[in-house]
C-alpha cells in the first residue's frame, strides 16, 4: 500500500505544498500571499490545500523561512527588516567567537535576523511580551494546537547539539524561556491535526505532524546533500552556497554550524533572485550563447540590487554595469546579469577559503537555467547536478517525516535530472573578469554610501 506524506513549506512570498507518495508520484500546489502576516500565511495554506486531494495522508512535515518573528501572535518583524544592527554590533563587539561557540555551537554571523540581535531589539521596543515565535512554529500551532520549534530554526540562540536555548544569552536579552516555543528535534512527532485545523484548512483531523526544519536546512535535506565535500547551491530570493564538512570553521566570516552529525559551511546572497527577475523583466534570457557573448566583451554586473550579504555584508551596495560599450546589446546585458550572479557565488566560495569540492548540486527555480549551470560548472571546475524535483524545502519536510515513520530513503526522493560538465574553455577568461568584478565593489564602496544618503 502506498504511503502519502504532505510537505508544507512557507517561503518568502508563497506557500508550497508537496504531496509525496511512496510509489514515486509527486503532486504540488502553491498559493502566493501579499500580506506578510499570520493571517496572510494561513489564508495561503488554506488556498493551496484546495489544489490537492489530501485524503488518506499518513503524515505532515513542515518547513518555513526563518528570521521572521511574530510577537504576541500579531506583530511581525520580517526577515528582510533592517532593524537590529545596533544590537548585532553590540553583541559582536562584546562577546568572542569562543563564547558564541560555547553557548550556541557556532560563531555568530553578521546577520541581523538571527535571534539574539532581533530579540534584543524586540525586548527594547515592545512592552508586555507574552510570546515570540517564527512562522513554522505558528503553522505548527495552527495544525496541532501547540507552538513548538526545532534547534536549527532557532540556531543563534539554541545550542544546536544540545537542543536547548542558551540561558546565558536569554539573560543577556532579558527574556525568559517561557515566551519562546519549546525546542524539540526535527523528526519529533509533535501532535495530531486538530478539528480546528480540519475546519480552517480542510486537512483531515488526526494526522501525525512532525516538527521539521527551517527552509534552508530542509532544502539541503531535500537535495540529498549529506557527505563531506558535497556542495549545494539553493537558488531563490536569496542564494545559499556552501558544503557539508567534518568540522566547525571557527574563524570564518561566512556561516558555519552543526548539520545533524556533520557540519555545514556556507554564505547567503541578498539579491540574486532580484537580479535574475530584473534581467528577465528588462532583457530576457533567451538564446544566450556564452561563447558569443564573451567574444563581444559584455559589461560586468554587480548583483547588489537590494544590498548584499555574504561576503561583503553591505546594505548600501547597489547593482552596477561596468564596461558598457557602444556595441553592447540586450543579450550582452542579460548575459552579464547571469555571470554576475555566478560571480557573487564564487566570491562566497573564495571567502570560505576554497575548500575541495566533490560535486555541486543546484535546486530552486534558477537551477533550470542551463547558462547559469554552465557558468557554475566552468568557474567552479566541477560537475553540476540538477534535480527532477526543485521544491526541495517541501521535499525535505517530507523526507524527515518519512524517515521518522520508518520509510527508507529512495530514488524517488533525489532523482537527478541533468549533469553539466565543465568544458574548460572559458575559465581563464571568467577568472580575469571575476577579478575585475571584485574590484568594482572595493572601488565603489564609499560611493555606494554617498548614493544611499542622497
Amino acid at each position: 500500500m502506498s504511503r502519502r506524506i504532505l510537505g508544507i513549506d512557507l517561503g518568502t512570498s508563497s506557500v508550497k505544498l508537496l504531496l509525496w507518495s511512496s510509489n514515486g508520484q509527486i503532486e504540488k500546489s502553491r498559493a502566493s500571499y501579499s500580506e506578510k502576516t499570520p493571517n496572510g500565511w494561513m489564508n495561503a495554506i488554506k488556498e493551496a490545500v484546495k489544489g490537492l486531494d489530501i485524503s488518506g495522508i499518513d503524515a505532515i512535515g513542515v518547513s518555513s523561512q526563518v528570521g521572521t518573528y511574530i510577537i504576541n501572535g500579531r506583530d511581525v518583524i520580517s526577515w528582510d527588516n533592517g532593524v537590529g544592527k545596533e544590537e548585532l554590533d553590540y553583541i559582536k563587539n562584546r562577546f568572542s567567537a569562543e563564547k558564541f561557540i560555547e553557548e550556541i555551537a557556532m560563531p555568530h554571523p553578521d546577520i541581523l535576523s538571527y535571534p539574539i540581535p532581533r530579540l534584543m531589539y524586540i525586548k527594547k521596543h515592545y512592552k508586555n511580551i507574552e510570546s515570540i515565535c517564527q512562522p513554522k512554529d505558528y503553522i505548527l500551532k495552527a495544525l496541532i494546537g501547540n507552538c513548538v520549534t526545532d534547534q536549527y530554526s532557532f540556531r543563534g540562540l539554541a545550542h544546536t547539539t544540545k537542543g536547548v536555548y542558551s540561558d546565558f544569552f536569554l539573560k543577556e536579552i532579558g527574556i525568559t524561556e517561557d515566551v519562546l516555543p519549546p525546542v524539540v528535534s526535527p523528526d519529533t512527532m509533535v501532535g495530531l491535526t486538530t478539528s480546528q485545523c480540519a475546519n480552517t484548512f480542510g486537512i483531515p483531523e488526526g494526522i501525525p505532524v512532525f516538527t521539521g526544519l527551517n527552509d534552508f536546512f530542509s532544502s539541503v535535506v531535500g537535495m540529498g546533500v549529506k557527505n563531506s565535500g558535497d556542495m549545494f547551491d539553493i537558488t531563490g530570493t536569496s542564494e545559499h552556497l556552501g558544503l557539508v564538512c567534518d568540522a566547525l570553521n571557527r574563524d570564518t566570516k561566512m556561516i558555519s554550524g552543526v548539520y545533524f552529525e556533520k557540519y555545514i559551511h556556507y554564505g547567503v546572497t541578498a539579491s540574486s533572485g532580484a537580479s535574475l527577475d530584473f534581467g528577465i523583466k528588462n532583457f530576457g534570457f533567451d538564446d544566450i550563447n556564452i561563447n558569443e557573448c564573451l567574444n563581444n566583451r559584455p559589461p560586468i554586473f554587480t548583483p547588489y540590487l537590494n544590498g548584499e550579504r555574504a561576503p561583503i555584508f553591505d546594505n548600501n551596495a547597489k547593482g552596477t554595469f561596468f564596461g558598457i560599450s557602444a556595441h553592447c546589446t540586450k543579450r550582452d546585458m542579460a548575459y552579464s546579469i547571469l555571470e554576475g550572479v555566478v560571480f557573487s557565488l564564487y566570491h562566497i566560495y573564495e571567502s570560505m577559503e576554497t575548500p575541495p569540492i566533490g560535486s555541486l548540486t543546484v535546486s530552486g527555480g534558477a537551477s533550470k537555467n542551463m547558462v547559469l549551470n554552465s557558468l557554475k560548472a566552468e568557474l567552479f571546475q566541477t560537475k553540476v547536478y540538477t534535480l527532477k524535483e526543485n521544491d526541495t524545502s517541501a521535499l525535505g519536510a517530507v523526507k524527515i517525516a518519512a524517515k521518522a515513520l520508518g520509510i527508507s530513503d529512495s530514488e524517488h526522493f533525489n532523482a537527478i535530472s541533468d549533469v553539466v560538465v565543465p568544458c574548460g574553455k572559458y575559465r581563464e577568461l571568467l577568472l580575469k573578469r571575476y577579478n575585475i568584478y571584485k574590484n568594482i565593489y572595493a572601488s565603489l564602496k564609499e560611493q555606494f554610501i554617498k548614493f544611499s544618503n542622497i
